[in-house]
């Protein structure tokens, strides 16, 4: 199964993939609002031909926009799962500095944050069908 991780932000969308066990930083696209971003996803998801998107799911305000934006993806056909994102950022932070990632390149962190949420989710599907 081939999965994309989603770090979704009003500007800047992190995107991760992963073919198997393991995620890794895709890219992050830049969009101008929900409607550009519904597009740009959707476009991500055939292009590449992912089988599951796996979208971190934060709390408040912005988990509604997310809840919107999640619903208007499965209407359009997409497979979409929601996990929960707390901390991801950080984590990513955190792994950047430990593999020596200049601070510079550090601020744009949303590809790294998909990773993690991916990951954490890859790390749970895992353990559930494994038990």
């Amino acid at each position: 199964m081939k999965y994309l991780g989603v770090d979704f932000g009003l500007r800047r969308i992190g995107l991760a993939t992963s073919d198997g066990i393991l995620a890794t930083p895709y890219k992050v696209i830049t969009v101008k609002s929900l409607k550009d971003a519904i597009f740009k996803l959707a476009e991500v998801v055939r292009e590449g031909e992912f089988d599951q998107v796996v979208i971190g799911m934060p709390e408040g305000k912005m988990g509604q926009t997310v809840l919107g934006l999640i619903n208007k993806l499965r209407k359009s056909g997409i497979d979409v799962l929601e996990v929960d994102e707390t901390l991801s950022t950080k984590n990513a932070i955190q792994r950047m500095i430990e593999l020596n990632i200049p601070k510079k390149k550090r601020r744009v962190n949303d590809a790294y944050s998909a990773s993690i949420i991916l990951q954490n989710y890859l790390d749970k599907d895992l353990l559930h069908t494994s038990v």
